[in-house]
């Protein structure tokens, strides 16, 4: 069935009962694809009826907002990209989140949690101002309530035709934290699913009477739920609400999708539950193991960085009682794990809401507790006015664990960490280490405790297993009697890229830079008096880079030193694996090879 669905009038011409067939065969597509391409599974897994029942239901000038978008695969095969969904999160292929320059009913980009109702906000506005009269669906996970800007958003859409389903399913990456998903845990009446299927089954046991008698009593649950259903919980905001939807049942979810499209003029909000994973038993078990898989034969480290950073804070933890751990919803991918398990007193999951994390992390560091703060690169620039107004202006000892920073490969433009050297490095007080090996980094944890002030240590996801240490200063691995090029190298691709181009090229010298704020002046001093050319590497953009800084140290002191910067242009970096996208920078082995052959050719 699936097969023929090319368009979405394919799609409305089949019938409701036809529906959970197709159901289940794309979820057979998503197993199937997304264990070979890699992806966000689990969480595609979970929406797909209420995937296939908004595109059946709404009209394709309707505008559906995907928060976060990492769930919005079955979307996408919806959407005339079934075929070609096998490239998904490949070079040229489809992105893994929604990209209006892909197809233009992905209607907004997205790629981080909270902004959906925002931008469905805005887009149902400018609807109105406009006069014209599609419909706006924002679809927003529980995890999201976590985050400030959803509120801010609620508050605004008063008189507003807009609808918001909150997919329920108690998870956003791991399991979710905080008041505000203890109150939807609540509207969730706890045993309703298990007593709901007891009745049904009690009934449909009686002769006669007993199928027209349960459809009669879910014909009373529907009405009731459309039109007499309040919740004090959206009712502060004014808001419609419906609930408690299953949202795997295909057939339910038209029924009320149908009833609202040209019912409803005020915001509603419509509460479905999920099962995130659902129809792949491991995912099921499992689904936080399963948010994102890997691509098929995608071979990778023995170690990770967060098993590392987990390992140092343990031992720092154990000895000191005045250590403190901060994150946003992602205890286990940020290494922290650990540490909630043995400390749980001193462990903070603020969920989705980077700007208090670090705003949090500040009191508690004013109080004089040394707290930890370890979010990815991508989500920590959210908190740029906190890292500035509420850390640095304050030159408070905060550690920023900064994971998955450089080029993050498959999952594209929403999540690349090439900036964070570029907004940290303008604030002052803060310092920026910068580990190319484990060890590097097991250091710099420790050694940040000796600094009474904010620390960032920016790191991949994976790291050079070399017993490299960090003193204060940049590493010279390769040196030369009078070298005539040095290559100053940030991070452990490009440390490694340094390390072969110079052992490879008679002139060259190679610099692994552990520090980017501040600078190794020693170094840089030697370079100047010899008046060799510069060659710096990052993964980051080149404006307000470390590159950025070194010509800016050498401009200052009107020193003729060539510097010539290598980094990511004034541009997205789209999704490919990280070697594609070191090649398109032009960082790969290869093109650092030839910048330098041209440097000693100019003499």
């Amino acid at each position: 069935m699936l097969e023929q669905i090319k368009t979405i009038q394919d799609l409305k011409k089949l019938s409701v009962k036809q529906l959970p067939e197709l159901c289940e065969e794309i979820r057979v597509k998503l197993i199937a694809d997304v264990s070979k391409s890699g992806g966000h599974l689990a969480s595609n897994l979970g929406v797909v009826e209420l995937t296939v029942a908004l595109h059946y239901v709404f009209d394709e000038s309707d505008k559906i907002v995907w928060d976060v978008g990492h769930q919005s695969y079955v979307h996408k095969i919806l959407t005339s990209r079934g075929e070609n969904f096998s490239s998904l999160r490949q070079k040229n292929g489809i992105s893994g989140f929604p990209d209006c320059e892909e197809d233009e009913r992905d209607c907004f980009n997205t790629g981080h949690a909270g902004t959906a109702i925002s931008a469905a906000l805005g887009l149902a506005k400018a609807r109105d101002t406009l006069g014209e009269k599609y419909k706006v669906i924002a679809v927003v996970g529980d995890g999201s309530m976590t985050c400030g800007m959803t509120y801010e958003a609620l508050n605004n859409v008063k008189d507003t035709d807009i609808l918001i389903v909150l997919n329920d399913n108690n998870m956003s990456i791991g399991k979710n934290v905080g008041s505000a998903t203890l109150n939807m845990s609540k509207l969730r009446v706890g045993k309703y699913d298990r007593n709901k299927e007891r009745l049904k089954r009690f009934l449909m046991k009686i002769p006669l009477v007993g199928k027209p008698t349960y459809k009669f009593l879910r014909w009373c649950k529907r009405r009731a739920k459309l039109g007499y259903v309040r919740n004090s919980y959206f009712d502060n905001f004014d808001l419609k609400y419906i609930g408690i939807i299953d949202g795997n049942e295909i057939k339910d979810l038209v029924y009320y999708f149908t009833k609202l499209k040209n019912n409803v003029i005020k915001p509603t909000v419509m509460q479905i539950v999920t099962k995130k994973g659902k129809g792949y038993p491991p995912a099921e078990e499992d689904p936080e193991r399963y948010h994102s898989v890997a691509r098929e034969g995608t071979a990778v480290g023995a170690i990770e960085s967060s098993a590392v950073v987990g390992d140092a804070l343990t031992e720092i933890f154990r000895r000191r009682g005045d250590a403190v751990a901060v994150c946003a919803a992602m205890s286990k991918a940020t290494g922290l794990t650990p540490i909630e398990e043995r400390y749980p007193s001193r462990f903070y999951d603020v969920g989705i809401a980077e700007e208090h994390a670090v705003t949090f992390a500040a009191g508690l560091a004013k109080g004089g507790s040394r707290p930890f703060v370890a979010i990815y690169s991508s989500f920590l620039q959210r908190a740029y006015d906190q890292i500035l107004h509420d850390v640095a202006l304050q030159n408070l000892p905060v550690t920023f664990l900064i994971d998955r920073a450089g080029f993050v490969g498959e999952d594209g433009k929403t999540h690349q960490g090439l900036f964070d050297l570029s907004y940290l490095s303008q604030i002052p007080n803060i310092k920026i280490w910068t580990p190319a090996t484990y060890k590097q980094l097991s250091i710099m944890i420790e050694r940040s405790l000796d600094e009474n002030c904010p620390v960032a240590i920016r790191y991949s996801r994976y790291l050079l297993d070399e017993a490299r240490e960090f003193d204060g200063k940049w590493n010279l691995l390769v040196d030369s009697p009078h070298p005539k090029v040095y290559l100053l190298a940030v991070g452990a691709k490009l440390s490694e890229t340094a390390l072969n181009v110079a052992s490879s090229t008679d002139g060259v010298a190679a610099v692994e830079v552990t520090t980017v704020k501040t600078l190794d002046i020693e170094i840089l001093q030697k370079i100047q008096t010899a008046q060799s050319a510069v060659v710096t590497l990052e993964e980051n953009v080149l404006r307000g880079g470390f590159g950025e800084s070194v010509r800016t140290y050498f401009a200052q002191r009107s020193a003729c030193v060539n510097v010539c910067c290598l980094g990511v242009d004034d541009r997205y970096v789209k999704h490919a694996t990280v070697d594609e996208q070191l090649s398109e920078s032009g960082l790969d082995r290869d093109s650092v090879s030839k910048v330098v052959s041209e440097l000693l050719s100019n003499g």
